[in-house]
């Protein structure tokens, strides 16, 4: 008799390891809704360059900087000449004096132009020129352009 009442509260082995696994997956999929429902990704505009792109020459010494971007984030991405959207190139910082739309919504792309004044004989002689493109609140991104000669 003192025998069965000993062991009348213990719990057998095969119950336990099923409350420890009920216990562990009940705990892994708390982590996994924390990080899925509150700590999801930030939103965020993201710019990658597509296609290549270019300088040309303009009147006098002047040059055009043209560059395609694409907002590959998850958030719009605003374009506002003048006031987000500069290129520093041959030494020289200049706002975009063009852009083909306001802003960029996430997939979207835009062709941004550049104005700068007096410097074609820096870069006439180049095939190719590096700047560094900078769009407020998506980031500074370094593009390569081609340069076309004229004739």
């Amino acid at each position: 008799m003192s025998r069965l009442k000993s062991r009348r509260g213990d719990l057998s082995g095969p119950v336990l390891a099923i409350l420890v696994t009920l216990v562990l997956l009940a705990i892994g999929a708390a982590i996994i809704a924390y990080f899925v429902l509150l700590g999801g990704t930030p939103q965020q505009g993201v710019i990658a360059v597509v296609g290549q792109p270019v300088i040309m020459k303009g009147a006098g010494n002047n040059f055009i900087a043209n560059v395609t971007i694409r907002n590959v984030g998850s958030a719009n991405v605003t374009l506002t000449p003048l006031a987000n959207v500069q290129l520093n190139i041959t030494g020289t910082r200049v706002p975009a004096n063009y852009t083909s739309k306001p802003y960029l919504l996430p997939g979207e792309t835009a062709t941004l132009g550049f104005y700068v004044p007096n410097k074609w004989p820096a870069v006439a002689s180049k095939e190719t020129v590096s700047g560094a493109l900078t769009v407020r609140d998506a980031g500074t991104l370094e593009v390569v352009f081609k340069v076309i000669k004229p004739g």
